[in-house]
């Protein structure tokens, strides 16, 4: 005889007694599993209760277009293309007597100072054709007498660019092409539309043209083979620091 009773042989019966249940609940949804072995019958079922947050819609302001005919931007365009020295012949009197240019190489310079400088390099000889395709005009909002802009300087070096005061050292374009990258310039006009702080040479993406990722005259030097010295700290400390007492402009910074 089994010791054990006759009822705990019995395999069938022990099956049909056994069931087995697990139930887990994650953050989202609620799952519950059960599972019955004497009739093989699996059930599953899933509940969906999570919450979904309303969708929130940005504000988006409507886009500010400039106007064309603003006398500030209509003056710009004037001063960049026949009075800036860089593009054609300066005008002296386009410029005020408190005038400062700003660029990455090159400044901060007086009056004086950047007219001779377009003197010494007359690029619009050394590049006859020279052009800045200039396009996004646009007025500061925070400044209403400030007009932004951007170039991308073209044309062929088919004269000579000055590397004197004197006239005597000069280098040959040799036709170099230039196709500039996109820059930002900047001029502020004082109380009588004269140009009272002109920033040039501020790359927007160096990636483009053939100047290696430089601007105005120092991206004409490297087309033309010149090679122009790269900013060290001492170069850009001294571009922050005031112009010497006595010298007009301010040191105001681009």
């Amino acid at each position: 005889q089994n010791p054990l009773g006759s009822s705990c042989c019995s395999r069938s019966s022990m099956l049909s007694l056994f069931t087995a249940s697990l139930s887990f609940q994650l953050p989202s949804l609620s799952y519950q599993y059960q599972s019955q072995a004497s009739t093989s019958v699996i059930r599953c079922s899933a509940t969906v209760s999570a919450t979904i947050p309303p969708v929130v819609s940005a504000t988006i302001p409507p886009v500010e277009m400039a106007d064309a005919a603003h006398p500030l931007i209509q003056r710009a365009n004037e001063i960049l293309y026949s009075e800036s020295g860089f593009y054609s012949p300066y005008n002296e009197s386009a410029f005020s007597e408190d005038f400062v240019f700003r660029g990455p190489y090159i400044g901060p310079l007086n009056k004086q100072d950047y007219l001779s400088t377009m003197d010494t390099f007359k690029i619009h000889e050394a590049i006859p054709d020279i052009s800045p395709n200039a396009f996004g005009f646009s007025i500061d909002p925070k400044d209403p007498n400030r007009v932004w802009f951007m170039v991308r300087n073209s044309g062929t070096a088919t004269g000579e660019l000055g590397l004197d005061r004197d006239g005597k050292l000069r280098v040959p374009g040799k036709g170099a092409v230039l196709d500039g990258c996109p820059e930002t310039f900047s001029i502020i006009f004082d109380a009588d539309r004269k140009v009272k702080y002109l920033s040039v040479g501020y790359v927007a993406d160096r990636f483009e043209g053939n100047t290696n990722g430089k601007g105005a005259a120092v991206g004409i030097f490297h087309v033309i083979g010149l090679p122009f010295p790269s900013p060290g700290p001492l170069l850009k400390f001294a571009q922050w620091l005031p112009p010497p007492r006595g010298a007009p402009g301010g040191g105001r910074s681009a």
